[in-house]
This record gives C-alpha cells, structure tokens and sequence, in this order.
C-alpha cells in the first residue's frame, strides 16, 4: 500500500493526490533494484593500442637497423685486428718529412678515464714506392718541432681521409716549409709515443691521449724525397657492444609492440 510522501497518509493505489494534503502522489513504480551497467566504447582502448605499439615498433626498427649496420661494419668492412681502414693514398714530397698535426681533445671527466680511454686506437701504414726503408713516427709537436726545427720538411694541410673508401677527398696538399737536413736519424729520439722503421709495409698502432701531435714518415736513412703508399684507420672496440645492445633491445621492443597491438586491438575485436 502507498503512503503520501509528504504526511505519510496510507494511499489508495489508485490515487493521483493526497485526500488529506493534497499533495501529487508519484507515478514511478518501484523497480526489483537490478541495476545494468553499461559497458564502456572499446574504440578508445583500440586507438591508444594502435597509436603506442605503432611508435614502438618504429623506435624497434630504428634499433635493429641501426644495430645491425654497426655489426656489419665490425665484421665486412675491418682489417683483421678490427681496423676501419682508408684506401690507399700516395704521398710523394721532395723534402726530408712529411708530417701532419693531429689535434687529439677527449674532453674532461669519465671520457678521460683509462677504460674508456682505450676503447679507441689508431692505425698508420706506409708502404715505400722507391725501396728504401722508411720510418713512422708519432710524438707531442714540441718534440717533434725541436728535431725538424730549421729541416726542410712539407705538412701535410689538406686531404680527408675515407675510411673503406678507394679514394679520400681531394687531392693531398702539402705547405712546404725551407731548410736543410736533419741532424740525426729519427729512430736514434727516444720521444716518440709509437714508431715503426724497415723496408716493405710500416704499420704504427696508437692509443691517443689528449694533445697536439705530429705524425711524421721519413726515410730512415734521413735523406731527402719522400714518396710512400699510406693507409690510415680507426677501432673503437665498444662498437660491437653497442651494436648489439641496440639490435637486441629493438628486438625486445618490437615484441612489446606486437604485444601492445594483439592484446590493446585485436582482441577486442
């Protein structure tokens, strides 16, 4: 039996007012109390899966690409001790040395310490077109500047170096600078950091440290007329390690991705 929501009079269930406050009398029946819940419009979920595991997979083929490019180059493109090397370029001047500055600045902080130090290394080679033997020599530019001081010697000024390339980039330039002959043999200094002397092929390796250098290719014997074949190169043995963290890591990202869209797309279907 209804009762007036107003007074709380009992109620005919056929009444519209309240007979003694006049009040209208509710329509609404009651209902059992089952509530049903609306399910919410998967099409949201299904745009973020698409939009998410689609940038992943993006960032993944940029890490496997990338990964795989620098493993290629680790293993088609090196000598046998890991080298990166140039082509072959001639280097003919009528002077006693030919030398070239190299500028070598590895920062300051962790980039300076022994371990990451020695990752990175160099390689020069130099082969005589004439037969005589010949000497490579890497040390500090004081030093060096000190032995050729008043020595006819040509700097090398200008050639860009390619590596796994035929060919660099121009053709070498030299600055000649005037003078006579050395006093002394360059095998006989004791201040170069590497060094190589012989006939046939040369080859000189060198971990660089933070400074100005001059690397330097004479005739042993000191005499004037210089002209060899010369090859140089770079190892950075982190290389292979990167490589393959980051074609392993796209890996692992691109099965996140796949993830992301089988379970965020297609499985609302």
């Amino acid at each position: 039996m209804p009762f007036c929501a107003k007074c709380g009079v009992e109620l005919s269930e056929d009444a519209v007012f309240c007979p003694k406050c006049g009040s209208p009398v509710s329509t609404v029946k009651a209902t059992s109390g089952v509530v049903y819940r609306r399910e919410p419009d998967p099409g949201a979920g299904r745009i973020l899966a698409i939009i998410f595991g689609g940038f992943m997979l993006l960032v993944a083929f940029g890490l496997v690409m990338g990964g795989g490019a620098i493993l290629w180059t680790q293993t088609a493109i090196v000598d046998d001790a890991g080298y990166m090397m140039t082509g072959t370029t001639r280097l003919n001047v009528a002077s006693y040395a030919l030398v070239q500055n190299v500028d070598i600045n590895m920062g300051s902080g962790w980039i300076t310490s022994p371990a990451v130090r020695d990752i990175v290394s160099f390689k020069i080679s130099a082969t005589s077109k004439t037969g005589k033997p010949i000497f490579i020599g890497i040390a500090t530019q004081q030093y060096v500047q000190n032995y050729l001081n008043e020595v006819n010697i040509d700097k090398l000024v200008y050639y860009e170096w390619i590596p796994n390339s035929p060919r660099g980039i121009g053709v070498p330039t030299y600055q000649t600078i005037p003078g006579g002959a050395p006093s002394s043999l360059p095998s006989t200094k004791a201040f170069w950091v590497a060094q190589a002397s012989g006939t046939g092929k040369q080859t000189i390796t060198w971990t660089p440290t933070t400074g100005e250098y001059w690397v330097v290719v004479m005739n042993s014997d000191s005499s004037a007329g210089v002209d060899v074949d010369a090859q140089v190169g770079a190892r950075v043995g982190v290389l292979g390690w990167v490589g393959g963290g980051m074609f392993v890591g796209g890996l692992i990202v691109a099965l996140i991705g796949v993830a992301v869209l089988y379970f965020g797309f297609f499985r609302r279907q």
